[in-house]
C-alpha cells in the first residue's frame, strides 16, 4: 500500500479518522471505527462559535502563541474555565475565577499576575474556550 492510498483510508470527505494509539506497533486497518467530523465534535452552537489566534505567553503551558482557540459565546462561564474576555477594549484569554462577588482573570503562566476585575476595569465576557487547535512546528 502506498502512502497516498493509506492517507485516503483515514481521510474521507474532509474528515480524519477517529483514534490512534501512540507508542503501539502493528496497527491494522480493522482498528478504524468510523470517520469523525471536527465540526460535529467541537462546534455545538454554529452561530455562536468563534475562532481566535492566541498571542503572547500568559497562558503557557496550556495555550501557546499561534494556537487557535475555539470559543463558544453561548456558554455561561463557570469558575475555573478558560474564557475570552474584553478588558478595557482589548481581548484577552484567561482562566475565569469567581469568588463571591469578586472576579479574577488568571494567567496560567505563574510569572504573570492575576487581574482583579474592579469598578475601574471595563470587562465583558465574550465566551468560553471549548477547544484548542495547535499546528506542530514540523509542518511550518
Amino acid at each position: 500500500m502506498t502512502h497516498y492510498e493509506y492517507l485516503n483510508l483515514i481521510y474521507k470527505d474532509g474528515v480524519w479518522g477517529k483514534q490512534v494509539a501512540c507508542g503501539l506497533f502493528g496497527i491494522q486497518e480493522d482498528h478504524f471505527e468510523s470517520y469523525q467530523s471536527l465540526d460535529e465534535r467541537f462546534i455545538k452552537n454554529k452561530t455562536s462559535t468563534f475562532f481566535f489566534e492566541a498571542t503572547g505567553y500568559s497562558m503557557e503551558p496550556m495555550i501557546f502563541e499561534r494556537d487557535i482557540l475555539i470559543v463558544d459565546r453561548a456558554m455561561t462561564p463557570v469558575s475555573g474555565q478558560i474564557v475570552v474576555a474584553s478588558v478595557n477594549g482589548s481581548f484577552v484569554c484567561k482562566t475565569y475565577i469567581k469568588k463571591r462577588d469578586q472576579v479574577i482573570l488568571r494567567s496560567e503562566n505563574k510569572k504573570v499576575k492575576d487581574l482583579m476585575v474592579t469598578g475601574e476595569i471595563e470587562m465583558h465576557l465574550f465566551g468560553v474556550v471549548i477547544g484548542i487547535y495547535r499546528k506542530f512546528p514540523v509542518f511550518d
